[in-house]
């Protein structure tokens, strides 16, 4: 599924994913053909898919394109265990097996329910997310923790409101004022479908090792996010159009915002 926000067209960060965590992986009787993203390439950089034998992902290339010109790259390498993604190491050399610690993932212990991710830093956490989930599997809130030597806290958390099609129709953004303790609704996001399948849902991990924004969790790929906040009545609309191979996956995607647009261009390999 494409959906960029404009920072997330600056970042490449396309990697989209499942609506509910609660299955591990698919396998190639979930996936037409076999077909799984393989690159994704955008005027601010591109990102490559690497995977394992066993349809799991191996690694991920984020090649970034500076304004003047350079280029930096940022290398994920996840491992598993038991068939589930347990933690994620960081490198910025393609050739390396291993790199440092850059995220944990804790399920629930009778389940394959993703529950919290924890973010490192110098070998050390210093933020976690929290996940909850209502009856149906879906998730329904995502607190973030700021953790220090003495406390955790939490410094601010989206709800999500799904539809009957499995996507997120609206998320609510909360935070703290300076000075107060009370969580305050700090902007509202509600957004619109098409009826395709969401490409990163044949690869779930995807969710685990990039932002779980409501595009990345929902079934379809996003036509429109309209974002109001709440010191202003004016609404801000992006919108998105794609183009779809015989398979009915996006092959490229163009986002509009005014008088910015962008595109990014999807290729699938056959495992």
């Amino acid at each position: 599924m494409l959906h960029y926000a404009k920072a997330q067209w600056a970042t490449c960060a396309l990697l989209l994913t499942s609506m509910a965590f609660t299955t591990a992986f698919r396998t190639d009787k979930d996936t037409p053909g076999g077909t799984y993203l393989h690159k994704i390439s955008s005027p601010a950089g591109n990102t490559m898919l690497e995977y394992n034998p066993d349809k799991t992902l191996r690694k991920i290339i984020q090649v970034h394109q500076a304004e003047d010109g350079s280029t930096w790259q940022d290398i994920q390498l996840p491992v598993y265990e038991n068939g589930r993604l347990v933690k994620t190491l960081s490198t910025d050399d393609a050739k390396a097996l291993t790199g440092d610690l850059n995220a944990t993932f804790s399920y629930a212990s009778d389940s394959h329910q993703l529950q919290t991710i924890s973010y490192y830093r110098n070998n050390a956490v210093y933020t976690q997310d929290s996940l909850v989930y209502n009856a149906d599997g879906k998730i329904t809130a995502r607190y973030h923790l700021a953790v220090q030597p003495a406390k955790r806290e939490i410094t601010g958390y989206q709800q999500y409101t799904w539809d009957k099609e499995g996507n997120v129709a609206q998320m609510d953004n909360y935070g703290k004022q300076p000075g107060q303790n009370r969580f305050n609704l700090t902007s509202t996001v509600t957004y619109t479908y098409d009826r395709q399948q969401n490409p990163q849902q044949l690869c779930q991990e995807l969710a685990y090792m990039m932002d779980m924004t409501p595009a990345n969790l929902s079934a379809h790929n996003v036509l429109s996010e309209s974002i109001s906040t709440a010191h202003s009545s004016r609404t801000y609309t992006h919108t998105y159009t794609y183009a779809y191979n015989a398979s009915k996956y996006p092959v490229r995607g163009t986002f509009r915002n005014g008088m910015d647009e962008g595109t990014v261009k999807l290729e699938w390999t056959k495992l």
